[in-house]
């Protein structure tokens, strides 16, 4: 089963977002049953951010390329596509809205 454009993703219960906005901010994508995190930087923070079950996955790709309108283009929708694939097979993301 795989996703598509139209598809509401949001994070799996288990993992929490959490940033500190110092410097260039320090994010992390916390497994709170695995006690383990995972550092991410603040355009993988800001796209997670998105998935909460109220964006399809057009949706969120359109509001990183706003929010990052002086990167290549097609390097921003190649990482973003890349980081919700492996994160919805490692079942970070899932499917479900609200």
């Amino acid at each position: 089963m795989g996703i598509d454009d139209s598809d509401m993703l949001r994070l799996n219960d288990q993992y929490v977002l959490y940033k500190l906005d110092v410097d260039d901010g320090m994010c992390w994508l916390f497994d709170i049953e695995e006690g383990s995190y995972f550092d991410l930087n603040n355009v993988s923070f800001f796209i997670f951010s998105k998935f909460n079950g109220s964006h399809t996955i057009a949706k969120a790709r359109e509001l990183t390329l706003a929010e990052y309108p002086d990167e290549d283009r097609g390097i921003v929708i190649n990482d973003f596509d890349t980081l919700i694939e492996k994160s919805f097979k490692e079942s970070i993301l899932i499917k479900g809205g609200n």
